[in-house]
């Protein structure tokens, strides 16, 4: 089997990027994690944040925005406004995103987590921008949060 089982973390391994890494494309769940493990730092993991990389139509990251500090976040809608105001800004000028939520704690989804990670969904898809996947970085490791063809149906 190639890579880490969804859903599962991965050792810190930004150093295991390969030199040619920004030409390459974040739909790669492999380059995905090691670029998330790059970008959301130690001290954005400790405070609570939700990084955006911004990517173009091909998937390869242009920038980074990082919001730190939020661990008192409240819930759901308020990290849907936060999106919605990014995307409503950008959304014409983007091929695609990626979001990191960094928490300092943990190798599992919470509740909290899980909710940001609906509310990426639902933003992008208000906003028609292409959600190539969600990632919980924390002091354990970088793991993909489940996409939706992934999880069973329910019903």
């Amino acid at each position: 089997m190639d890579g880490p089982i969804p859903g599962s973390m991965t050792a810190m391994s930004f150093n295991d990027l390969p030199d040619d890494w920004p030409a390459r494309s974040l739909t790669d769940p492999t380059i995905a994690r090691d670029v998330v493990d790059l970008v959301v730092r130690e001290t954005d993991r400790e405070s609570g944040c939700i990084c955006v990389l911004l990517c173009d139509a091909e998937a390869r990251m242009v920038q980074p925005l990082t919001i730190d500090d939020v661990g008192d976040l409240p819930g759901r809608r308020e990290v849907e406004g936060v999106f919605d105001l990014l995307l409503e800004q950008l959304g014409d000028h983007l091929g695609t995103i990626v979001v990191a939520l960094g928490r300092p704690y943990g190798h599992e989804p919470d509740d909290r987590a899980r909710s940001w990670h609906e509310a990426a969904i639902a933003a992008s898809r208000r906003h028609g921008v292409r959600l190539v996947g969600t990632y919980l970085a924390t002091d354990r490791g970088v793991m993909e949060m489940p996409r939706w063809e992934q999880l069973p149906a329910v019903g």
